[in-house]
């Protein structure tokens, strides 16, 4: 019975390991103003945008038409007042997501980032064709350009140390002719499960110990300025008269 037990048990274990293993990815492209995506599952390409004319749809019946409604009578001017107010001061409340402060979303990005880090991506292929157009304001054009290929010169040695890529294709340039900037745009790249799996909880945890510190931090200057507003109201002890 023990034996059988240990079987089963590792019987599911490789085949939870063997479909931690499965390679998944998705190949993106931009062509023409048109976009186009496909999700990849073990080598085969499983095609989503765009998606592919299927059987012609069923004419939908024709809805009756809806009886009029009554307009409304205005509200008066002391309710659109209140109204203004209460909008003012949501607005006002509103502040970062989840009571965080700037060093908090640093932190919480430095956590992104280093779960990130953890990826093991395979780059099938990244292609980009950029043509700028230059006839309308030639000026902008070539700062625009320029900033651009300051950009890809900067990301490049890092993408080459990060990513091993078998296809790559970039090309730029600037036509002073042309009147529409020309964009074309390809990446695919396959990744395991385990990996997601593995990155995933280490950008949630990581984000929840950030939320739970700057939680803890607010209710500790809440608590703090309680006390201090007692000690403040606390009438003082009042001196012995003299005789």
């Amino acid at each position: 019975m023990f034996l059988t037990a240990l079987i089963v048990i590792g019987i599911i274990a490789f085949v939870i390991f063997l479909i931690l293993m499965i390679p998944v990815g998705a190949d993106i492209g931009y062509a023409n103003g048109q976009l186009s995506l496909s999700a990849k599952v073990l080598g085969l390409f499983i095609q989503l945008l765009p998606k592919e004319e299927g059987r012609e749809k069923k004419p939908k019946k024709e809805k009756k038409p809806k009886k009029e409604k009554k307009p409304k009578k205005p509200k008066k001017e002391e309710d659109s007042d209140q109204e203004q107010k209460k909008e003012e001061e949501s607005g006002k409340k509103k502040g970062l997501p989840l009571g965080l402060t700037i060093d908090d979303l640093l932190e919480l990005v430095k956590k992104v980032f280093k779960g990130l880090g953890k990826f093991r991506i395979w780059v099938d292929r990244f292609l980009l064709h950029y043509i700028a157009a230059g006839a309308k304001d030639p000026y902008k054009s070539t700062v625009t350009f320029g900033k651009i290929n300051a950009t890809l010169c900067a990301l490049a040695p890092m993408c080459s140390r990060k990513f091993k890529c078998r296809d790559t294709d970039v090309y730029t340039d600037i036509n002073f002719a042309e009147e529409k900037t020309f964009i074309e745009f390809g990446l695919g790249f396959h990744i395991r499960i385990g990996t997601l799996f593995a990155v995933a909880n280490t950008i949630l945890f990581g984000a929840a110990w950030v939320i739970i510190k700057s939680k803890s931090r607010q209710l500790l200057e809440k608590i703090k300025a309680r006390f201090a507003r007692k000690t403040d109201e606390a009438p003082a002890e009042e001196a012995p008269a003299e005789t």
